[in-house]
Parts: structure tokens; sequence; C-alpha cells
């Protein structure tokens, strides 16, 4: 097939044996790529019930169907059971990981256990395990160096002593700077004894017509790179976020509490503020030649240390709103650190954020942390948790496997702790906008920003929340299709235009429709999978009690994420009825797979709905 090397490579780390599959076709065709391909090979091969720490788990990197063949295309999609939330989970990232490995392969498949440390080093088409002794308990900004001077033109993706200690938030790092960084993947590389991926650059697949294809690359390029209306885009990246969320009242600032914070006080972490300490990007910082450009490069000097990193809204939001840090040159410091020592920065940032608030209530004291903490604010005291969560230290190992699993340690606080399935909130307040906490609540991976935003922007108060579903579940759609494509969200394309650039690289004819139907069909097997392991919808798709309370101030106040909670109820019924999914359990139907093709999944949608039917005691 064009546009695909229709190969596969197996890594068994238990046998140290390294195998070669064909990709049919029809398989591609079914699930295209990236998180598509990721999804089925986790489902096909990672059991309900299986242990995300045990070798029985697997890893897959798989770049997407368009990964570096477009503009602003360099997704390579994460995939694995993840510990932190027992769901299959997806985490996207950037930087040249993805086309580099979109040279050799569709596909790597990690599975089983290394007696000692290893890289895996792809190049030529061929994957080999190489001893990683040497790099084990080092940063990820020490051992990029390192592979680097050995292998001075490849990317990798890398784990942090956060992945090596097993830390249910531990991140995946590509080039030092970018991430997938939700669900604690990392961890899973660590359980295997993976500590890097090092891949070459490849021979890119061929397309099915490349003079049209050049034409349009050529096109869309200048017209994301002109075009007055990404020019904020261009010029702040994702920066400026904080801006924005906070004056929706959207923000995460003190730990939700305060979602509408003043536009002086955002300043501070945003925008112009950033670009004070812009600099010119690193070689190996894949973005520079991306049209849009989501972050930017800086270097900033934090009590005696000067770093560089790449921060974007997210980061900035948890590691800082959310922890009452408004001072930059610190919260790109703990971007840093928290990048060196392979953590969640989203993770991270939020369950700081919740033990200070703890702090602040008098719910914990001094004596139990083992140091002085004063609550929103203390830099000091968030620079020591980082560190000690990554070496799952003192009372760093209460925290570092998210907030979910720390306030059920400590036996108090779940009621402050925002999560969705174990998977910390990200940096977008859902009070703030109608219907968005849905999208929260019935996510595939738990608390994820990226999978459908309703439309349009309204609050909460102003109406039935199930008016503004069927949005959100084109929302879903897109931030699927684009995942399964490897394209990046901030570049925005439309989904014709896509369609229109698949079917001109693979020589098929793929229409949005199309593609649509694949992404309600993946999302549909994550559903099954997930609920033949452990997820009973109508009790496991909800969203946390901090939700609940209505906004303090600022646009959305008196705003809670639903008008109440029979709101939420009818809005939950209205997404599982237009899934094709069991109006009440939320479970796919059988006759939904069959309808979209995918009959080999019927049987296992019979068998998840007997099994929730079973766990509410409806049989």
């Amino acid at each position: 097939m064009y546009g695909y090397h229709n190969r596969i490579a197996r890594v068994n780390l238990s046998t140290g044996r390294v195998t070669y599959e064909e990709l049919p076709d029809e398989v591609i065709r079914k699930f295209i790529g990236g998180k598509g391909l990721g999804y089925y090979l986790i489902y096909r091969e990672v059991p309900p019930g299986t242990d995300p720490l045990s070798p029985a788990n697997k890893f897959v990197f798989a770049p997407g169907g368009l990964t570096g063949l477009i503009p602003g295309s360099s997704k390579v999609i994460a995939v694995s059971k993840s510990p932190e939330t027992g769901l299959i989970s997806d985490s996207s990232g950037g930087d040249a990981f993805g086309p580099k490995l979109k040279g050799h392969l569709d596909a790597l498949i990690i599975e089983g256990k290394a007696e000692e440390p290893v890289y895996l080093y792809v190049h030529d088409g061929e994957v080999e395990i190489r001893d990683a002794g040497h790099l084990w308990g080092k940063g990820n900004y020490e051992v990029a160096k390192e592979l680097w001077r050995e292998h001075p033109t490849a990317s990798m993706a890398l784990i942090g002593p956060a992945g090596e200690k097993l830390s249910r938030i531990a991140n995946v790092i590509y080039d030092t700077e970018r991430a997938s960084g939700r669900g604690g993947l990392g961890a899973v590389l660590g359980s295997k004894k993976v500590k890097a991926v090092v891949v070459e650059p490849g021979e890119k697949p061929r397309v099915a017509n490349p003079e049209e294809f050049q034409r349009l690359w050529q096109e869309f390029y200048d017209h994301f790179a002109t075009d007055p209306k990404y020019e904020h885009s261009r010029n702040y990246g994702t920066s400026d976020g904080l801006r924005s969320s906070a004056s929706l009242g959207m923000s995460p600032a003190y730990n939700f509490s305060r979602p509408y914070i003043p536009d002086e006080l955002a300043s501070r972490l945003a925008g112009d503020e950033v670009k004070k300490y812009e600099i010119e990007p690193e070689w190996f910082v894949h973005g520079k030649s991306c049209p849009i450009k989501c972050a930017r490069y800086v270097e900033v000097e934090y009590r005696g240390r000067k770093v560089r990193v790449k921060p974007e809204y997210e980061s900035i939001a948890m590691l800082g709103a959310a922890t009452g840090v408004f001072n930059f040159p610190a919260v790109a410091y703990f971007n840093w650190l928290v990048n060196n020592l392979g953590l969640d920065s989203i993770a991270t940032g939020a369950t700081i954020g919740w033990l200070f608030e703890m702090v602040e209530r008098g719910l914990i004291t001094k004596d139990e942390i083992g140091f002085p903490v004063n609550g929103f604010g203390d830099e000091e005291a968030e620079e020591r948790l980082i560190k000690l969560m990554a070496e799952r230290k003192g009372f760093g190992a209460i925290l570092a496997d998210g907030v979910k699993r720390a306030c059920e340690r400590l036996g108090r606080g779940c009621e402050l702790a925002v999560h969705v399935k174990g998977m910390e909130s990200p940096a977008w307040d859902p009070r703030g906008r109608r219907t968005y906490a849905l999208s929260y609540a019935t996510a595939d991976v738990g608390a994820s920003h990226l999978r459908g935003w309703p439309r349009p922007h309204q609050l909460p108060n102003q109406g039935p929340a199930k008016e503004l579903v069927p949005s959100m579940i084109e929302g879903r759609d897109e931030s699927y299709i684009t995942d399964m494509l490897g394209t990046c969200k901030f570049v925005s394309y439309k989904m014709e235009d896509l369609a229109r650039l698949y079917s001109l690289a693979t020589g098929e004819e793929w229409t949005v429709e199309k593609l649509r139907k694949v992404a309600q069909a993946v999302e549909s097997i994550a559903r099954i999978h997930d609920a033949l392991d452990w997820v009973t919808p109508p009790l496991d798709d909800t969203i946390p009690p901090r939700w609940w309370e209505p906004e303090p101030d600022g646009p959305a106040e008196g705003n809670a994420a639903f008008i109440d909670y029979n709101d939420f109820l009818e809005a939950r019924k209205e997404f599982y009825r237009l899934r094709g999914w069991h109006e009440e359990l939320g479970v796919p139907l059988p006759e939904t797979m069959e309808e979209l093709g995918y009959l080999e999944f019927r049987d296992d949608a019979e068998r998840a709905l007997e099994v929730v039917k079973k766990r509410m005691g409806l049989i």
C-alpha cells in the first residue's frame, strides 16, 4: 500500500529476538495507523486483566498514516495498557522521532522484559537490542547527549529515573523537549528495562500521486505559514494559553479552586512574559520546521542554574497556575526538571497542587510530609517534591503514582483530587464550557482535553448539555482522525483536506465519512476492552467532586460542570446513544460493530455487555 512499508518489528526482550511481520493492507484500511493501529495491536495481544507493569503488557510505537509526509505531521503515538488507569492508553509525541520511525516501520512492538537495561537501535529497517547499563539512572538530558555522540543523526524516545522507578505518572520524552506524557507509559518501558529507543533517518514511504501531493504540500505549508489567522499561534504558540483559560473561567489555578484569575496574574505565565526568554532553537528541535510552532524555546536562570527548555501551555499551567506559582523562570525550570526526570508535567502539577491545597486546609502537616510546605506558591517545596516523586523517596513515594493513589494512601483529600478514572485533569476546567465535562467523563484514557470540544462555546447554565453532544462527537472523531494520521491538532487542516491528502498518499479513495467510521470503531474497541477489564461505565464515566462546585467568580460564576446531575445523565445517555452504545450501560452494541464493518469484535461486545450487566446486578 502506498504511504506505508507494510512492515512491523516485534522485539521480544525476554528472548532477545527481533522478528518482522507483514502489516496487511486490510488492517491498514481498518485502523490506518498511529492511535488506530496501536489500539488494535494492544487489543489483540494484551488481554483484559493484564498487569500493566508485567512482562505480559506490550508497548507500541506507531507513526500515523501521514506522519512525516505533510506539514505539521510529526506525530508518533505511544500505546500500551496504562499503569496509572488500567485502560488502553495512548499519548502522542512530536519532534523527529515519528517521521524517522516511519522511514523504517509502520509500528514497533516491544514485549517481554529484559534482564538488564537495554536500548533499541533502529536503522536500515532493522532493530538491534543494545546494552544500556551505562545509561540507567541518568537524567534524560545527559542520556540524550551521550546517545547523540554515538548516533548524531538519530532521534530518540527516552525514559528518565521516574520511569525506571516505575512511577505511574512517568512519561516518554522525545529528543528532550517533547513527550508522550499521559498515562504513565514511561513506567511500562521502565518495567521492561528499556531506557531508550534510538531511530536513524530511514526511507520515506512512496506516495501514490507524488506530483499532486507535492503541490498540495507546498500550498498548505504556505497557507499555514502566512495566513494572518494563525499569526497569534505563530508568534506565541500555546504559551499565551493561560490568559485565554483564565479569562474564560477555565484555568486550573490553585488546584482548580479558582478557574478565573485576573489577566495581570495570568500574564506572568503567558505570551509576552515567555517571549522575554525566547532563544533560537537547538538543532534537534524539530518543530522549527513547522509552519505553526506551538511552543517557544527559552533559556532561564533559576536559583543560579541556567536551563533551556521548550514549555507549552499545559506544562506552564499545571506546574505553575495549578500550584499557585506565578514566576515564569521557576515554572520553566520545573518543566526542565520533569523532562529530565521523566515525569508527566500535567500529572505532577496536579498532584502537587492537590497537596498544596491539603496544606492550606490543614488536612496534612509538615510532620507527615517530612519538611515544611507552605501551600500554594511554595517554589522550594515544589522543586523538592518533584525530585522526591521521581526518586520514590520520602513523601514523594506517596505522590509518585498520581493524585488518585496519593489521596487513597493518605485516606483523605479524595474530594479535592481532580481526575477521571485515575488520570489527572489537564489545564482546562470544564465549568467554563457547556458539555465539555462530558468529554472528560467519557474519554477513552481518562481526563483528556483532546477528546472533543463541544461547539459553540457556551456556559453550562445556558442550556441542556445534551444539545451539544453531537458537536462533541464531531470533535472527538476529528481528534481520533488526526491521531491516526499523525497530524498535529494545532495545524488546522479541514477534515476534507486530510481525506484528500490521505487519498493521494495511498492511492485509495478516502472520504471524511469513511475516516469518521474508523474513529467510531477504534473508540468502540477501546471501550469493549476496558469494559471486559474493569470499567463499569454507569459508575466510572463520572467527573470529580470539584467540578460540581459552582465557580466562585469570573465569567462562569455560579456555573458547575452541568446544570444538575440529571443534566449530566441525560447528556451521557445521548452520547452513548449517538455512539451506537447501550444507552444505559455505555457498552458498544454488537450490531454497531457489525454495521461499522468490524464483525470480528461483535462477540466481544456481546460479552462486555453481559459483564457490565452482572456488575450492575441486572442479571
